[in-house]
């Protein structure tokens, strides 16, 4: 026999028993429900003593008509007076619902009160029945109450207020950003390109940015590009020692692409001292044309329609714009651009390229199948979750463009979560494609 319940239960059950640190025994649970039925019922009889006194209000309007003449009339007037005499009202005071001073009593005591109180007719036979029955069920246990009329004590809420100590976590330090020397070499033209390799106190490779976090476990670090880079400002946050950073992960929005080769993640004071640098450059005319350096703001595209500005070539720093018809600007490729999505929580493609390319790169065959990757899908070629995993079947699925070899379904729904602080809805293109093993365009 298992009892399941939920984890306020499974508190309740601990407070009624403190002294062990055991697993919960038939004698803790017999225990809580005997306590939680006493409880259940000394708040009903509240309740029940409450509706008593509204049943006989109604009772003592209606004793104005006289059942047995026939040739009685209810004019308008009259009907009035009946409807507010049995109705509740709709508006009270604040100052007459709250301003009275609280006092601890009986629900003896308290009912007693509001019979003394009321002002239509009581049966008496009735208030006896109901304070006999408070007398015998209720007990010496008080309960906080007002001594207002009948109408204001049922709006004060027949429930007692509960007061619980929630414990928030310490606050954190965050860092004191530091802006290298690297960094600056960045928008230098005319230099000798930089082997980031040899700066790790600055450049490090993309998977760097989980560190201190769960998801570097599941992030198959080394199948990211490999040109790939975050600064190491990009990574840093809080200084807080032995705090999880899930909670503090920068969200990437600014990239910086380096002579065309290598793609870097900064953070915001990193991209603003560069983007006066380049700006001044471009309008004095010192930067190659198309320059080979550029930064970029990258979005998530967490609605249908929006534009993640990466590719704007009037959005990018500088603009790749007025260069000569024969010289052609640098985009930023599908395979890369996918990587990005899978990094800062895309829910929605622009593509069916987008789509297609984003499902090569995580070696996902979902449906619509065509007839041959049906066959496959019940050979066992194709998981559930719409994943390849054997390298022959995704050569014979013509999977070629697979930048994961493992099933990174898992992370992918985490990170999404992380970034968007909800789950990935199932009506998105991402979500159906991670959840249902469905494409939507």
């Amino acid at each position: 026999l298992t009892f399941w319940g939920s984890y306020e239960v499974h508190q309740q059950i601990k407070k009624l028993n403190p002294n062990t640190n055991d697993l919960n025994k038939l004698i803790d649970i017999l225990r809580w429900v005997y306590e939680n039925t006493q409880q259940s019922t000394w708040d009903g009889l509240h309740h029940w003593a409450s509706q008593s006194l509204s049943y006989q209000r109604k009772v003592s309007a209606f004793q104005r008509i006289n059942w047995n003449d026939d040739q009685q009339v209810f004019t308008d007037g009259w009907m009035k007076d009946l409807a507010n005499e049995c109705s509740e009202p709709e508006v009270i005071e604040l100052t007459k619902m709250y301003g009275a001073s609280k006092a601890m009593q009986t629900l003896v005591e308290i009912h007693h009160n509001r019979y003394e109180q009321t002002s239509h007719d009581i049966w008496k036979e009735m208030k006896d029945a109901v304070l006999e029955r408070l007398e015998d069920y209720a007990g010496a246990k008080q309960r906080l109450s007002q001594l207002l009329d009948e109408e204001q004590q049922r709006e004060l809420e027949q429930e007692l207020e509960e007061e619980r100590q929630l414990e928030r976590p310490p606050p954190v330090k965050p860092c004191q950003p530091i802006l290298h020397e690297e960094i600056k070499q960045l928008y230098d033209m005319q230099s000798i390109m930089m082997n980031l390799t040899q700066y790790p106190r600055v450049f490090r490779r993309l998977p760097y940015a989980f560190i201190g976090t769960t998801f570097a476990n599941d992030c198959q670090a080394e199948h990211w590009q490999e040109n790939f880079w975050i600064s190491t400002e990009f990574q840093r946050v809080i200084e807080t020692k032995g705090e999880s950073l899930e909670s503090f992960l920068r969200p990437p929005r600014w990239i910086i692409i380096y002579r065309n080769q290598q793609l870097i993640l900064l953070s915001a004071l990193e991209a603003n001292w560069l983007i006066a640098r380049l700006n001044s450059l471009y309008h004095k005319g010192e930067t190659e044309n198309p320059s080979t350096t550029t930064l970029r703001l990258l979005l998530p595209r967490i609605k249908r329609v929006q534009s993640i500005f990466v590719n704007t070539p009037t959005l990018i720093i500088p603009p790749l714009i007025r260069h000569s018809i024969d010289i052609v600007p640098f985009f930023i490729s599908l395979q890369w651009l996918v990587q990005l999505f899978i990094f800062n929580g895309t829910l929605y493609f622009e593509t069916v390229d987008e789509q297609t390319a984003y499902c090569q790169c995580l070696s996902l065959c979902p449906k619509p199948r065509t007839k041959e990757e049906e066959e496959a899908f019940k050979n066992g070629w194709i998981a559930v979750d719409g994943f390849v995993s054997n390298s022959e079947h995704r050569y014979a699925l013509m999977l070629h463009e697979v930048q994961f070899h493992n099933n990174l379904l898992a992370f992918v729904k985490q990170i999404i979560e992380n970034r968007n602080n909800s789950h990935a809805p199932m009506t998105s293109h991402v979500g159906s494609i991670i959840l249902n093993s469905l494409k939507l365009i």
